[in-house]
This record gives structure tokens, C-alpha cells and sequence, in this order.
């Protein structure tokens, strides 16, 4: 080969190279850019998505306390059904701790009944005092015929 020859067959491989260099590089910006308009894009979305995601949270909860008023108003725990039960049942004395009031018809039969367990007990221990009695048993012997 000649001096001519090699040049220019370097020549053309130099130039090759650069058309493959120069096409990475236009790829590459290429991809830059695609990925520069996602990222805005992206972005801009995921605020649309925010923004949506209050609103239905702001009307989630008009909703939610419009139906808590509307709804009556009744004791959810435990310990207020129990209280409120008590009160049905004339257990409690009322929260205005008011203790003239006319006794029940519960209050009246415990009373009795705390009046007939008074008598009982008393005619226990009467009786414990009492001498006891034995009683004789006569048993009539068997007779084998």
C-alpha cells in the first residue's frame, strides 16, 4: 500500500469512528432530553395528583361530619351503656347526686328484702342459741323367719 492509500484508509476508519461517536452522542442527548420532559411531566402530574387527592379528602370529611350530626347521639363505649343501663334500671343514684328524690319501685323491693334477710338472721341466731334436741330413733329390729 502506499503512503496515499494508508492515509486515506485512515482517513475513512478515522471518519467512521466519529460517524459512531457522533451518533452515541446524539442518543445520549437525545435521551437527556426524554428523560428532562418525564421528569417535568412527572412532576407535574404528581402535583395534579396531590391537588385531586385533597379535594376528595376535603369532601371525605364534610361527609364524614355531616353524617356524625346527623346521627343520634347514642353512648358508644362500654362504659357509658353500662352507666346508662344502671340509670334504666334505677341502680344509680342521678348524676345531680340529688338523694330526695321519691325512691323507686327497685329501691322499695330491696328494701324489703334487705328487711326479710334481717328477720331471717334473726331467727337463725335464735335458733342457734336453742338447745337442740336430739330425737330418739326406735327401729324396730328385723326378725328372721
Amino acid at each position: 500500500m502506499t503512503k496515499k492509500e494508508t492515509s486515506s484508509a485512515n482517513d475513512v476508519a478515522r471518519r467512521i469512528w466519529l460517524a459512531g461517536v457522533g451518533a452515541y452522542g446524539k442518543a445520549f442527548s437525545d435521551a437527556q432530553e426524554s428523560l428532562e420532559k418525564i421528569g417535568e411531566d412527572t412532576s407535574r402530574r404528581f402535583e395534579e395528583l396531590v391537588a385531586r387527592g385533597e379535594e376528595i379528602e376535603d369532601n371525605l370529611e364534610e361527609k364524614r361530619q355531616d353524617l356524625m350530626e346527623r346521627m343520634p347521639k347514642q353512648p358508644f363505649a362500654l362504659d357509658d351503656r353500662i352507666q346508662d343501663m344502671r340509670q334504666r334500671l334505677g341502680l344509680v343514684i342521678p348524676a345531680n347526686g340529688n338523694h330526695d328524690t321519691a325512691p323507686t319501685e327497685f329501691e322499695d323491693r330491696l328494701e324489703r328484702l334487705e328487711d326479710k334477710v334481717d328477720l331471717l338472721l334473726e331467727q337463725v341466731q335464735a335458733l342457734s342459741k336453742s338447745p337442740v334436741k336430739k330425737k330418739t330413733a326406735t327401729r324396730k329390729r328385723a326378725t328372721k323367719k
